[in-house]
């Protein structure tokens, strides 16, 4: 197994970190997260996909999943050690699922550390029984370890303007004291369904957060590799990459429009890319004109869930591929730079 370059400053781990590039077992993984400061072996969460219905690269495609801890002793080989669980979980759950709708799963976890206290945030995704379409809540665990997690409310749940929102990326706090956090928000348009980005309000790790405004909307962007969606992905620290002007570098998913294939919609190729976030004003003033990568394994999908410094002048960004498997590739921080406005 050795790193094999794809681009200037880009290489990839030629081999799949967590799940197998065709499942075995039909085992899927995706949204691999890192615990911070783990080491040792290095912990983190992943989702397990338990049941699917139709190809991912095809609108209309469900896939029920769960989160699960994983483990590795060099980052770069992960194992599943056991399922996650949370305190308090199904309570909330049932108190979301209503007569209207049923539970699929949990996804897309992210963790957070703050004053030694363990956020996780996660996906909770509930399809509806009579109508087509989903809700979908930002869930909220703390604790001081993974294993001793427990619920809390929502901190952004579906509103008029959303079906849901999902896929975070924690902000510092800005001068006004608070932080001006991203998410993903699925809206609907005319029975088409695609994801936006918003900003949100947050005086804490924990509670409500306050909905703000969409920041980027991909049915405005310019480059068709982000015109058909955007999600966020993680806000880089200013000692990692630092553009200058108060603003941090910052990673994202972009996916190009739905097209038609044989009568048939097909998903647009999604990959992660790079933009600029302004903390104090919640906006994001540039998007790449080009994507960071794609995998070569890759029919339409590669993800970015994560990003971690490896060293003085690398980070890791972890994607999972297809929605099948999760793939490591060490980017130099002097790349990233480059590619940033002057």
């Amino acid at each position: 197994m050795a790193w094999k370059n794809i681009s200037k400053g880009i290489e990839m781990w030629d081999k799949p970190c967590l799940g197998a590039v065709k499942p075995v077992e039909g085992k899927r993984f995706m949204a691999l997260c890192v615990e911070p400061r783990s080491k040792n072996p290095y912990r983190g969460l992943a989702r397990e996909i338990t049941k699917s219905e139709g190809n991912p690269d095809v609108p209309g495609f469900i896939d029920e999943s769960k989160l699960i801890i994983v483990e590795s002793r060099d980052a770069l080989k992960w194992e599943k050690k056991k399922d996650l669980e949370i305190e308090g979980i199904n309570k909330v759950i049932q108190g979301l699922s209503g007569d209207d709708k049923y539970f699929i799963g949990l996804e897309d976890p992210d963790i957070y550390e703050e004053s030694g206290v363990k956020h996780i945030y996660f996906t909770i995704a509930f399809k509806y029984k009579e109508k087509i379409g989903y809700a979908v809540y930002v869930g909220h665990a703390e604790g001081r370890s993974l294993e001793t997690l427990r619920m809390t409310k929502p901190v952004l749940s579906p509103i008029k303007e959303f079906r849901g929102f999902k896929e975070v990326a924690i902000a510092p706090i800005n001068k006004k004291g608070y932080k001006m956090n991203l998410s993903e928000a699925q809206l609907v348009v005319n029975d088409d369904d695609f994801s936006v980005v918003v900003s949100a309000k947050a005086s804490g790790m924990a509670g409500s957060w306050d909905y703000q405004k969409i920041v980027v909307d991909p049915r405005k962007m310019k480059y068709g590799w982000c015109k058909g969606e955007i999600s966020p992905c993680r806000i880089l620290p200013r000692e990692l990459v630092n553009p200058g002007k108060s603003l941090n570098a910052l990673i994202i998913n972009g996916r190009e429009p739905k097209k038609i294939v044989n009568g048939k919609k097909i998903y647009g190729k999604f990959r992660p890319g790079l933009a600029l976030y302004n903390p104090e004003s919640g906006e994001i003033p540039w998007v790449d004109s080009k994507p960071l990568l794609e995998d070569p394994e890759a029919t339409t999908i590669t993800f970015a869930s994560e990003f971690v410094p490896a060293d003085s002048e690398h980070g890791i960004l972890y994607a999972h591929v297809n929605d099948s498997f999760v793939r490591a590739y060490k980017i130099s921080y002097k790349a990233m730079r480059k590619r940033l406005p002057r």
